[in-house]
């Protein structure tokens, strides 16, 4: 990974000048057929675009799994915790923008098209604010318009345009060197609690050394990183329980355990509460 203003610039421009041919929404609706395989929910909105070739995602639309490959001037744009999956089985080149609360993450990737996935982005940009007013407008306008509109299309290139600006007035990363890593490690944990990670492989991904990940995850939240990993595990459960789509166990699966037992004890020592019986109430909550 490289930390680089003007290479990231180059690449943002591009999909700025790219005519806009389709634009597909992630939706937050759990997916009927979901269990297949596992979706991402990042918490904050985001946008996929190749940049070069053919980019293939999973994604939810209208209560089912949708796998398309996209092509260069068409997008995913995925609602806050809109469920979407990258596929690594082709050759291309893509960006990634995720909007959060307090920055702007932008990433490009060159693929080789042999899977697995990449360890990290091959260049990246950290903004030191969020989008401006008139950036979120037009990310709203995107996701709130009729699909695939003329309007919604000149909207995202106004937004690309408005991510291109921000980032040719951004001078440095966002505050001190701390927040930043931070920021980059919450990312990284975020999308990949579901998997078998451990300290040292998350060290080795994100090029920390073992000791100063464990004293950041140790100051910002209070907990160490297994405990962090199982309360985004937990958090995950609870969104998935307040919806009647997925079983337990592919519950369980979703949120990174392999064994549907061990995943009710855990479930119980946080809250006091079967999954079943979470659920049940959450249900009855909503039809009140």
């Amino acid at each position: 990974m490289k930390i680089d203003r003007e290479i990231m610039l180059r690449h943002l421009r591009k999909a700025a000048s790219l005519k806009v041919k389709k634009i597909c929404i992630a939706q937050t609706k759990p997916p009927s057929d979901s269990s297949k395989f596992f979706i991402t929910m990042p918490k904050s909105p985001r946008l996929i675009m190749p940049l070069t070739r053919e980019k293939r995602i999973r994604f939810a639309e209208n209560g089912s799994v949708q796998d398309r490959i996209f092509i260069p001037g068409e997008a995913l744009v995925c609602h806050p915790l809109g469920w979407s999956s990258e596929v690594w089985d082709r050759k291309h080149s893509m960006i990634s923008i995720v909007f959060r609360d307090r920055y702007i993450r932008t990433l490009f990737i060159h693929h080789s098209g042999q899977p697995p996935e990449p360890d990290g982005p091959d260049i990246f940009f950290h903004t030191a604010s969020p989008l401006s007013p008139a950036g979120a407008c037009l990310l709203h306008a995107v996701l709130s318009a009729r699909p695939d509109s003329e309007s919604q299309h000149l909207s995202l290139q106004a937004l690309l345009r408005n991510v291109v600006e921000t980032v040719e007035c951004d001078q440095a990363l966002s505050g001190v060197r701390e927040n930043f890593n931070w920021d980059y490690v919450q990312d990284y944990l975020e999308t990949h609690f579901h998997l078998n990670i451990t300290r040292e492989t998350i060290s080795k991904k994100l090029h920390l050394h073992p000791a100063t990940l464990s004293r950041l995850v140790r100051k910002m939240t209070g907990l160490g990183i297994n405990e962090y990993i199982s309360r985004l595990r937990m958090d995950q459960a609870c969104k998935l329980l307040t919806e009647n789509t997925l079983s337990i166990d592919e519950i369980a699966d979703q949120c990174g355990y392999r064994y549907t037992s061990y995943f009710i004890r855990k479930f119980r020592r946080y809250y006091a509460d079967s999954p079943f019986s979470y659920r049940m109430k959450m249900m009855e909550r909503r039809n009140r």
